[in-house]
């Protein structure tokens, strides 16, 4: 498969705006759409696992999130074959629950064989809730999310954390805990998991090396940077990005959610201050409609079309949707002009892939 012109011009009108919010809320089936049931689900903490389907069509919502995602996989590995995908959350999703015995599982082979790598929110720190000061994971909650982490990591998946750590002490003792299991870890120190700046600590990346880095699993650091709003222009922060050696970078296609990255700014990423190579990952949510996006039209609301569900709590612009539904399945891979075509005409080494978690909230639907 080999990019065109059309590929092109859809990205042009891409626009991907980066949350990795915690999510909230649950949805039930209704007629003409998706109605939120304000429970709060948190995306990285794992509970007691449910099997459930949604009553309209009788969905198995984690198959066709595993479904949708190796879609993409697909699409992009005959375009290019190193093409990296990673998921952002969605950890349980690489065991399947037995259908009669929820208490039975089985690693799901075929979905990891589709992705490279999980990051996992709040594996060790997460921000404080309810008024709490304590900050560290629930130990039982902790030690569920380490056996799936290590039961993806024996079958080949790189697993990156991203802790809450806002001083250098919790910084440190992040790293340790992430760098003493294998993981690839990172921190970030805004409570919604909002990435719009550099790293202040440690001032250079954990592991720093001058090789080129040619795929994921050679990858010792990864920088989170998708929101470039604190840059006045697209060249601006690329050469910012120039000025790190970060070995991979995580990326909004937009500049500011309004210009498109060209192609010559992606391949301007991909290089180190050393000059060594670096993989250049763009960004997408499969999970969620945003009103702000190039597929998004005029008359669009809850219901209409049909795989459009409610807003999400808290943001009135992004709305759940079906993402097992044919229409938005060809948004997000259906052809030359879908989101991850566009994504790989622009020239990027991978996607980061967030709305994985959507999921939960089908599963806690009302039946």
């Amino acid at each position: 498969m080999k990019p065109g012109r059309n590929a092109s011009a859809a990205l042009l009108a891409l626009t991907a705006v980066f949350t990795v919010s915690m999510i909230s809320g649950a949805l039930a089936q209704q007629p003409g759409g998706i109605r939120a049931q304000g429970k709060d689900v948190n995306r990285d903490r794992q509970k007691t696992p449910q099997r459930r389907t949604t009553n309209a069509s009788l969905v198995d919502a984690r198959q066709e999130m595993r479904k949708l995602i190796r879609q993409i996989s697909s699409v992009s590995r005959r375009a290019n074959r190193n093409f990296v995908v990673i998921t952002l959350g969605g950890l349980e999703l690489i065991e399947k629950i037995d259908a009669v015995d929820a208490t039975r599982k089985s690693p799901a082979t075929t979905y990891m064989r589709a992705i490279d790598g999980i990051i996992v929110r709040s594996l060790n720190m997460h921000p404080p809730e309810g008024g709490k000061r304590e900050m560290r994971t629930d130990k039982k909650v902790r030690n569920e999310l380490v056996r799936m982490a290590d039961m993806g990591k024996r079958r080949g998946l790189r697993i990156m954390v991203a802790d809450y750590a806002k001083t250098p002490k919790m910084i440190t003792e992040a790293i340790n805990i992430n760098k003493a299991k294998g993981y690839l870890p990172f921190s970030v120190d805004n409570p919604e998991f909002r990435f719009d700046t550099f790293p202040t600590f440690p001032k250079r990346p954990f592991r720093e090396n001058s090789k080129n880095i040619t795929g994921l699993k050679f990858a010792q650091n990864l920088l989170f940077l998708n929101d470039s709003s604190r840059f006045d222009s697209r060249d601006n922060f690329v050469l910012a990005l120039n000025e790190t050696n970060f070995d991979a970078v995580v990326v909004d296609v937009y500049h500011r959610g309004r210009t498109a990255f060209q192609r010559s700014h992606v391949n301007g990423m991909k290089f180190k201050k050393l000059g060594a190579k670096r993989l250049a990952l763009a960004y997408m949510n499969i999970g969620r409609a945003d009103t702000s996006r190039y597929y998004w039209k005029s008359g669009w609301r809850e219901g209409r079309p049909g795989f459009l569900g409610s807003p999400v709590l808290g943001e009135p612009d992004s709305h759940y949707v079906q993402y097992w539904n044919p229409a938005w399945k060809k948004i997000i891979t259906g052809d030359t002009k879908s989101y991850t075509y566009g994504i790989i005409a622009q020239g990027y080494d991978g996607v980061v892939i967030d709305g994985v978690d959507s999921y939960l909230f089908f599963e806690g639907a009302a039946q």
